[in-house]
């Protein structure tokens, strides 16, 4: 880490609920538990008015606000994570918040209300047309950020191998 990044204000870790976003949120307690700040792991509900969801359905038949499907995504998500890491205190003791609108003007925003030291985001790496189409919300938050902001990517060759 560089003497930029801020090592007494909180890491906040945007989570999307892919793997990259797991890989990311690994990463920041980590490096929240070495530095002995809290974490806080945000997530954007999309306004479906100005930007397509993308939450997967698991209640087949019943509508729900998508906040409330968030909201379990992230109690699933979190609880997979806590099990796979009991030895990670900032993932036992992190603070979650949740924010609509579009996520990475919303990220940025929010790391300044929760006055973070580093944002910490996951990257799918999408290229060709679907970057096009889709852009990445990684890329926009490092333009936008004036904190430090991490990028981790899920290594996809453990995967294979398995």
């Amino acid at each position: 880490m560089t003497d930029a990044i801020n090592k007494t204000n909180p890491v906040l870790v945007a989570i999307d609920f892919s793997d990259d976003s797991r890989a990311a949120l690994i990463w920041a307690a980590k490096y929240a538990g070495q530095i002995g700040v809290p974490l806080i792991l945000l997530h954007v509900v999309h306004e479906s008015a100005s930007y397509p969801g993308f939450y997967h359905q698991r209640h087949k038949g019943e509508l729900l606000p998508m906040q409330q499907v968030a909201e379990e995504m992230m109690r699933e998500f979190l609880a997979s994570i806590k099990n796979a890491n009991p030895d990670m205190p900032a993932v036992q003791t992190a603070r979650i918040e949740f924010i609509s609108g579009l996520p990475p003007s919303r990220i940025i925003e929010m790391a300044g209300m929760l006055d973070a030291g580093i944002i910490v985001i996951g990257n799918r790496g999408l290229t060709g047309l679907p970057h096009l189409l889709l852009g990445s919300v990684a890329e926009r938050v490092v333009e936008l950020s004036t904190i430090p902001v991490v990028v981790v990517k899920a290594d996809t060759r453990r995967k294979r191998s398995d």
